[in-house]
């Protein structure tokens, strides 16, 4: 399977208040504890030759959609957009096994806060499938939790009970990450979208076999 490990994040929309890019997974979207680790803010800096802010984050093994603001004054609108719920973010994933349901909306609360988040069978294998999820709220590892919740935790996600392993032509193969996708990014100024990644696009295949 390939390696995002060499892969390097793609400007999507770039404009005098705002950038968004398609981050690969295994960068980081802030500064962690290692100075030797990919991270997109560090990134956007050496590229912007400036300051950039990050509005809202995606785990590491996460990839996909991201926005970063270019101006104090415009992370600050940006947070407000976020904090009244005029942004909408969808995900998607790998998960297994597949749910009875084609449609699941899970409120179990996070952290003792109420939370939402609607799940959507795309395409449907015999032991997993390729969903859709949409948060409707905005708690830490929200899709994780509930995914697991829902009794279909993500491929690769083992803090949430995700399968490790998948057996592809007969052989155990480890899942090289948690296979959760930013897909798109609905903001006042528009509608944004980050293509599958390659290392998702050939997993489909086999797992949906």
């Amino acid at each position: 399977m390939p390696s995002t490990a060499n892969l390097s994040p793609t400007i999507l929309h770039e404009s005098d208040e705002f950038i968004i890019l398609n981050k690969p997974a295994g960068w980081l979207s802030i500064p962690g504890r290692t100075p030797e680790e990919q991270v997109i803010t560090q990134w956007l800096e050496n590229h912007l030759k400036q300051p950039a802010w990050v509005v809202h984050r995606l785990d590491r093994f996460t990839s996909g959609i991201i926005l970063f603001a270019k101006t104090k004054e415009a992370h600050k609108n940006a947070n407000h957009w976020f904090l009244k719920r005029e942004v909408k973010k969808i995900y998607h994933f790998f998960a297994s096994p597949p749910p009875s349901r084609p449609a699941i909306q899970i409120k179990t609360p996070i952290q003792g806060k109420p939370s939402q988040s609607l799940f959507e069978v795309l395409e449907k294998g015999p032991h997993a499938f390729y969903g859709k999820a949409t948060p409707l709220t905005g708690r830490f590892h929200q899709i994780r939790e509930h995914a697991s919740e829902g009794g279909f935790p993500l491929l690769g996600d083992k803090p949430y009970h995700g399968a490790m392993t998948w057996l592809i032509d007969g052989v155990k193969t480890e899942v090289p990450r948690i296979f959760l996708h930013a897909e798109s990014l609905t903001l006042p100024f528009g509608v944004f979208q980050a293509p599958l990644p390659k290392d998702m696009l050939k997993w489909k295949q086999e797992i949906l076999k």
